[in-house]
């Protein structure tokens, strides 16, 4: 399977020190260069930007190709746009992105779609790769990491 991620799910992953569940369920980790800019811009915390320069071979970066069908109803941050034109240029098994905007539009282009939670349940439930997702979602809440659920997740 093949993921292409935005840059939030790797940066939560990263911070809680659970960005290698990604090379456990995944061949293959694409980000474009929009979202990889993001990971390695002096602005985003060292650790985090240190981390991305050296994950291991299921992490490659690709360039995306503009294309005609590259209009998008609202106005995405680069990293989105890129990582939703991606995910459809290589037919990912599933796009990473949490911000609510981002998995709309992607819905919306039926693409398969997963974010932070989603890969910390995966691996939780998957043979040999334990995340405890509870645990990690504490760790996610004490440093300020936070998520509104859809009123019909509660149903």
């Amino acid at each position: 399977m093949i993921a292409v991620s935005n840059t939030t799910p790797l940066r939560y992953l990263i911070a809680i020190g659970q960005d290698d569940l990604l090379g456990k369920l995944f061949e293959r980790v694409f980000v474009p260069t929009g979202v990889h800019e993001e990971l390695t811009d002096p602005r985003t915390p060292e650790a985090v930007r240190r981390r991305v320069l050296s994950l291991a071979s299921w992490f490659q970066v690709r360039a995306v190709g503009q294309s005609h069908e590259a209009t998008f109803p609202v106005t995405l941050h680069r990293g989105e746009r890129e990582a939703i034109l991606l995910a459809e240029a290589l037919r990912a098994d599933v796009l990473l992105v949490d911000e609510q905007i981002g998995r709309t539009i992607a819905l919306s282009r039926n693409l398969p779609l997963s974010g932070t939670l989603g890969v910390l349940e995966r691996a939780d439930y998957s043979r040999g790769v334990r995340a405890r997702l509870s645990l990690r979602m504490r760790v996610l809440h004490r440093d300020g990491i936070f998520w509104r659920l859809h009123p019909l997740a509660h149903k």
